[in-house]
C-alpha cells in the first residue's frame, strides 16, 4: 500500500559557489562549473554567470532550469527598455525587476539566488536577490553551498579601492577556497568583471592558469 509520504515531492539539494565584488572602478565576479544533484554531480561544466547587457551581469546558484528563465525575461524587459528609452537599464532597477518576479512567484518560487551587478552613470553596483525577492546591496556577496568558506577570503582581503584586476585575482581566491572544501563546488572558475565605462568580459582560460596553478591545489 502508498502512502501519503510516497507522493510528496523531495527536494534535491544543489550546491555551489558564486562570488561578486565592488571596486572603486568596477565589479568582478567569480563562479564554480559543477552542477549537482544531491551528491551526484551532474556536468562539470556548467555556466554560472551571465552577461545581463553590456553594462549588466548576473550569477546563479539554485536550480539551473528556473534560473535560466529568469534570465531569459531579464534580457527581453532590458532590450525592451533600451528600445523604448534609448538607454540602458540601471543596475538598480535591473535587480528590483528580478525581485518583483521573485515576488509574484514567492508561492510557487523559483528555486534561485542571484548576484546582480554592474556599471550604470551612478557608478558600480551589487545586488542580492534570493528567491523570496529580498533585496540588498552590497559591496562583497557569495551565494551557495560553498559561500561560508567564499566569505572568509572575501572578508579578510577585500578593499574598496582595489583594481578591477586585483578584484578578479580574488574572487577567484574565494571561489577556488571554496572548492577545496565544499563538495557541491567544484571542476573549473569563471570569472567575469565589468570596468566603469567599459563592456561585460571574462577571463580567458590563459589568463586563468596563473590563478590555478597559485590557488588550485592538491593539499594531501
Amino acid at each position: 500500500m502508498f502512502s501519503e509520504n510516497d507522493f510528496k515531492i523531495k527536494p534535491v539539494k544543489t550546491g555551489t559557489t558564486t562570488v561578486g565584488i565592488v571596486v572603486k572602478d568596477g565589479v568582478a565576479l567569480a563562479t564554480d562549473t559543477r552542477a549537482t544533484a544531491g551528491f551526484f554531480i551532474a556536468h562539470r561544466k556548467c555556466k554560472k554567470v551571465f552577461p545581463l547587457a553590456d553594462h549588466a551581469a548576473i550569477t546563479i546558484a539554485g536550480r539551473v532550469a528556473d534560473a535560466q528563465n529568469i534570465i531569459d525575461y531579464l534580457r527581453a524587459n532590458l532590450r525592451y527598455y533600451f528600445t523604448t528609452w534609448s538607454r540602458p537599464m540601471s543596475i538598480a532597477s535591473i535587480a528590483r525587476l528580478a525581485a518583483n518576479l521573485m515576488i509574484r512567484w514567492r508561492l510557487f518560487p523559483y528555486e534561485a539566488q542571484l548576484i546582480i551587478a554592474g556599471v550604470d552613470s551612478k557608478g558600480p553596483h551589487i545586488f542580492n536577490v534570493d528567491l523570496y525577492g529580498t533585496l540588498t546591496e552590497e559591496k562583497l556577496l557569495s551565494t551557495g553551498s560553498g559561500s561560508p568558506i567564499a566569505y572568509g577570503i572575501l572578508e579578510s582581503e577585500y578593499r574598496e579601492d582595489m583594481s578591477v584586476e586585483e578584484a578578479a585575482r580574488l574572487v577567484f581566491k574565494a571561489v577556488a577556497a571554496a572548492i577545496q572544501r565544499d563538495i557541491g563546488s567544484g571542476d573549473s572558475i569563471d570569472v567575469a568583471y565589468i570596468k566603469v565605462g567599459g563592456k561585460y568580459a571574462e577571463l580567458s582560460l590563459e589568463e586563468k592558469k596563473p590563478l590555478y596553478a597559485q590557488y588550485v591545489k592538491r593539499l594531501y
